[in-house]
């Protein structure tokens, strides 16, 4: 899994959140879109392949899904339907954590402070069950 996560993931992570916080309305409500688009107009800014920002897309998927997204791809796609700010902070945030801790550890898959964010047998994301439905 470390092989796809891109050197400027963070820093597009970094970026695309402050685009989330900035395009959230007065409910503390965005579009899941509205985070892809953050990651398009971060890696423009940052100059970096388009690849690298499909690679960290792919990479915050798995995150979701890892963290009780059902449908994470649908949910980034989506421009109809808005979802809790917080909800797509804590996305963010989390990879982004989950980056600086997989730089330092020089590669070595970290954990996550609820267990392992990436199984090392298969380098993927686990999947957590959640309350919601």
């Amino acid at each position: 899994m470390e092989n796809i996560v891109p050197p400027s993931a963070r820093q597009i992570l970094e970026r695309t959140l402050d685009y989330v916080r900035l395009r959230a309305n007065s409910n503390g409500e965005c579009f899941g879109g509205e985070i892809i688009d953050g990651m398009r107009e971060a890696g423009a800014f940052l100059g970096v392949d388009r690849i690298e920002v499909l690679l960290t897309r792919t990479v915050l998927v798995r995150a979701m899904e890892s963290l009780g997204e059902n449908y994470p791809a649908e949910v980034l796609q989506d421009y109809e339907h808005r979802i809790p700010l917080s909800e797509a902070l804590k996305y963010l945030r989390e990879l982004i954590d989950w980056t600086t801790r997989l730089k330092q550890s020089g590669g070595a898959l970290p954990t996550s402070e609820n267990g392992p964010l990436l199984h090392a047998a298969n380098n993927s994301f686990p999947l957590k069950a959640t309350g919601r439905a």
